[in-house]
């Protein structure tokens, strides 16, 4: 009989599993991460621990904290007790959030802290890892964007440990910050691996759900507000939605995410966004929204789902203003600013059988839908040792 020594010494006795945090704080970030917490979840080298905060546990945001549910085993939810619209409740929020993430983080000791994109209750859960020695691995760093998304997410890029960001470009960024070559691995954008392995919702199934003609164009409007400027936020949704009814598509208002000026979208939408042109959703379950993506004519607003989702349906997308200002995007999309008049100008050519053929040809820059396999694979790779805790900037 062998040795159980021996047989440790030939790594042929399995390890404990890694304890793996993964912070969700919205729908379209879970939705993007599914994927890779099903590989997680299935893989016994990992110990999933799934932690929800944010929009998923506000019932104004539609508590999609049920959705999580239905899928995973979640291990802590966070209140952020944001009272409004303001900047400084959000502000106080993302205090609330350092401070119930540090209690999280401590009471679950994982070994990898998993965080995607540029929140700041993202910003909030990597200050307190830091704090707590625990390694960050962040996903989407290095992108452009505007408002306050694009800060945060470089400040997020600073406390990682490990960076899967979606394309080269943004790898070259996260090296010009002063990150080790080593650290940084070029994955591919998270959205797409669900949308390339065809996880949504059928056209029959869409047009059920939200009593659609599909015979004639149906318009998205996803807008969220810029918190650079809250306090505009009513006047710019009423631009889009007015420009919108212009056109008399039916079309479906989707609720904007929780950043300051929010408020104002809403109460647009509530003005504006009235049927039995418009149909209104808090909030879309992450197959739905991608099955009427795959039916819509046109996406309308600053959702980054305007730049990097709907290439893979060759939908064509009207961005209005600065929330993704200088993002990569394909030829599928248009730009105008918060006027009336010009997203209305930017629909029609949208809608034109010439722009909808350049939409159907256009290539999506973000990847091959695997990025969910490269990053558990990479995590499960990596030695949690003191070089990867410890960082230097490498110029």
């Amino acid at each position: 009989m062998e040795n159980p020594t021996d047989l440790l010494d030939q790594g042929l006795r399995a390890a404990a599993p890694r304890k793996v945090f993964v912070l969700t704080g919205k729908r379209g970030g879970f939705g993007a991460l599914k994927p890779m917490l099903r590989l997680m979840q299935q893989d016994p080298d990992f110990d999933l621990q799934l932690v929800v905060t944010d929009q998923h546990v506000s019932g104004r945001f539609g508590h999609t904290l049920s959705e999580v549910e239905a899928d995973f085993r979640v291990s802590a939810a966070v209140d952020m007790e944001q009272a409004n619209d303001r900047p400084v409740s959000r502000a106080r929020a993302l205090g609330t959030c350092l401070r119930e993430m540090s209690d999280v983080l401590a009471r679950l000791r994982p070994d990898l802290c998993v965080l995607y994109g540029d929140r700041g209750e993202v910003l909030a859960t990597a200050t307190a890892a830091t704090i707590l020695n625990i390694p960050i691995a962040h996903i989407q760093g290095g992108d452009i964007s505007g408002a306050h998304d694009e800060t945060m997410r470089h400040a997020v890029t600073k406390l990682a440990h490990l960076h899967f960001p979606s394309t080269s470009d943004s790898a070259q960024r996260i090296h010009r910050m002063g990150e080790e070559e080593w650290r940084v691995h070029v994955v591919g954008d998270s959205h797409l691996d669900a949308i390339l392995a065809k996880e949504y919702c059928a056209p029959a199934d869409v047009a059920r759900a939200l009593a659609l003609d599909l015979d004639h164009p149906v318009i998205i409007v996803l807008q969220h507000s810029d918190p650079t400027v809250s306090d505009g936020a009513y006047g710019q949704m009423a631009a889009t939605l007015e420009a919108v009814r212009d056109t008399g598509h039916q079309a479906v208002a989707i609720y904007p995410c929780s950043d300051a000026g929010y408020l104002g979208i809403i109460r647009a939408i509530d003005d504006l966004a009235t049927p039995p042109q418009f149909r209104v959703k808090i909030n879309l379950d992450a197959p739905l929204f991608r099955g009427l993506m795959a039916t819509a004519a046109v996406l309308v607003g600053n959702s980054s789902a305007g730049l990097i989702e709907t290439p893979c349906f060759g939908l064509p997308a009207v961005n209005i203003g600065r929330r993704q200002l200088g993002r990569l995007n394909s030829d599928n999309v248009l730009h105008v600013d918060y006027d009336r008049a010009a997203i209305r100008g930017a629909i029609d050519l949208a809608l034109s059988d010439g722009f909808r053929d350049k939409a159907a040809r256009a290539p999506n820059p973000y990847g091959d839908g695997h990025a969910g396999e490269r990053i558990v694979d990479v995590l499960r790779r990596v030695p949690l040792d003191q070089r990867l805790l410890l960082k230097r900037m490498a110029y």
